[in-house]
């Protein structure tokens, strides 16, 4: 993949007929108008709205691949990088829409939204809907349809924008999202934690610590921590290093800025203490991530994976374990080993330990039904039933694939957690 010249940016203006800073397009044709574009790394300056109402494939969005299934909608902001597999045969809708045209932030539904099914970068950029739910989203977007081409109606701007506003109200209530559970407008920490999303995104170039954020919306960094938990797997400190490092991989890799001119964009006072933050965040260093000149293909070649551990042995109870084993693998190679003390046994701990360490995959025994569930919602691969045998061993026989994994059921108590 070309630098930064080669990153086309879409940019949608107001239609002169219409009035409208919105668009409505359709699968298959979509495809057939535009039919390499949309399968090379692309961004645009406006919000994107895809349903992929029928059909299975795969979506990149920001370095990471996504399943496509029937009714799964991504919400996609301006900025983010995005390309489709060389599939064709979706069935679904495209519904692009500049800023200016849901830009009334003075409703706090408004904000809710924009902040959590847009802007979210701390969880997964899609939802799933019901097929039921998916009846009525295609009665709302039938009638944008039609009313797209009533140009000079009453009321016809004010109009598109209910319908719009009506579509995200109906799937903030019903979509499924990646994320250990649905936010709610009326929980005070939600709220909070919307209004945390907001701030991390206007001013994560300049802003880096918890206690900054904290400062702005009056409250303790401990309360921005406890509502953070409420609302997330992730701490706060791990939402603002997680939108940070992702803001130096775009620029590292579509922009022909220097490392020395990145670390002054995104606030560090020098290239020493970037290095140091990329490399905890991505498990690289920021030049060779953006010289590498197959980096997509080497992302998804390095992997972190958690094994809960103690004296150097995988430990059989993962809810338990004193001490967890990071290894770093590229090219199907250990790069990287680092032995951490586990967190205090609490519900969840384990699981947002690991996922703020940057695992990808967790190899352990067994473990209960809640850590499953729990590392199934956050993106984590599971690998469960290894045996209690040397990390080195363990490791070895997973990358040769020669691993025999036995019963990964668990009945401690502990490892639900």
């Amino acid at each position: 993949m070309e630098q930064e010249k080669e990153l086309k940016n879409y940019a949608m203006g107001e239609n002169p007929k219409s009035g409208l800073e919105l668009r409505l397009q359709f699968m298959p044709r979509f495809f057939l108008v535009h039919p390499h574009g949309p399968m090379v790394s692309h961004t645009h300056d406006y919000y994107q709205i895809i349903w992929f109402q029928s059909g299975h494939g795969v979506h990149r969005v920001d370095f990471k691949d996504y399943p496509v299934t029937d009714n799964t909608l991504f919400f996609l902001s301006p900025g983010q990088v995005h390309s489709f597999d060389e599939k064709t045969d979706y069935r679904g809708v495209i519904i692009q829409f500049n800023a200016s045209f849901m830009a009334d932030e003075r409703s706090n539904e408004n904000v809710f939204m924009k902040y959590n099914l847009f802007n979210a970068f701390d969880a997964s950029p899609y939802r799933r809907i019901t097929s039921e739910e998916a009846q009525r989203l295609e009665a709302i977007v039938n009638e944008m349809n039609r009313e797209y081409s009533l140009v000079g109606a009453f009321a016809h701007r004010d109009y598109m924008q209910y319908l719009l506003r009506i579509f995200l109200i109906r799937v903030q209530r019903a979509g499924e999202c990646g994320q250990t559970g649905q936010l709610y407008i009326t929980s005070q920490a939600n709220r909070v934690f919307i209004r945390f999303r907001q701030l991390v995104e206007t001013h994560f170039r300049t802003m880096h610590t918890v206690a900054e954020y904290a400062d702005i919306l009056c409250i303790s960094p401990r309360a921005l921590s406890e509502y953070v938990r409420q609302s997330s797997t992730l701490t706060p400190l791990k939402i603002i290093n997680n939108r940070i490092a992702l803001e130096a991989k775009r620029l590292l890799k579509y922009s022909d800025m220097k490392v020395k001119e990145i670390c002054a964009e995104l606030g560090f006072e020098d290239t020493s203490n970037f290095a140091k933050f990329f490399r905890r965040e991505t498990g690289m260093m920021p030049t060779d991530f953006k010289n590498s000149k197959q980096i997509e293909n080497t992302y998804q070649e390095m992997r972190k994976i958690a094994i809960p551990t103690s004296e150097g042995c995988l430990w059989p109870h993962f809810g338990k374990a004193p001490q967890v084993t990071f290894v770093t693998v590229e090219n199907n190679h250990v790069t990287n080993k680092e032995v951490l003390d586990a967190p205090e046994h609490a519900h969840g701990a384990m699981v947002r330990f690991i996922q703020e360490h940057g695992a990808t995959e967790v190899l352990c025994g067994g473990l209960g039904v809640g850590a499953v569930n729990m590392l199934k919602t956050v993106g984590i691969e599971l690998h469960a039933g290894a045996p209690a045998i040397a990390i080195d061993d363990v490791v070895k026989q997973y990358l040769d694939g020669t691993i025999e994994y036995g019963d990964s059921s668990c009945h401690h108590d502990a490892c639900e957690k």
